[in-house]
C-alpha cells in the first residue's frame, strides 16, 4: 500500500466519523483569501508580461518569471477547488 493511499484512507476515515470538520465560515474565507491571491497574481503576471514585451532581453529573466507566476496561480486555484470540495462534502 502506498503512503498516498493509506493518507486517503485514513482522511477517509475521519471524515465519515465526523472528525475531521472545519467551519463554514473559516472554509468560506479561507476559498475568498485563495482566490484573491488567484486575482493578485494574475495582475502581476500581467505586469510581468508587460515588462518582458518593453525590455525585451534586458531583463533575462523575465519570461521565466511569467511562466512561474502562471503555474502558482493555477496552483493556488486548485487548492481553492479542492477547499471547496471538502466544504461541499462537509455538508
Amino acid at each position: 500500500m502506498s503512503d498516498n493511499t493509506f493518507i486517503n484512507q485514513v482522511m477517509d476515515g475521519l471524515k465519515e466519523q465526523g472528525v475531521l470538520m472545519m467551519p463554514d465560515g473559516f472554509i468560506d474565507q479561507l476559498i475568498i483569501t485563495l482566490h484573491a491571491n488567484v486575482t493578485a497574481i494574475n495582475s502581476l503576471t500581467k505586469i510581468a508580461e508587460l515588462e518582458v514585451k518593453m525590455l525585451g532581453n534586458a531583463i533575462p529573466t523575465g519570461s521565466r518569471q511569467v511562466e512561474s507566476l502562471k503555474e502558482l496561480s493555477t496552483r493556488i486555484a486548485e487548492i481553492a477547488f479542492n477547499v471547496e470540495d471538502v466544504r461541499n462534502d462537509q455538508r
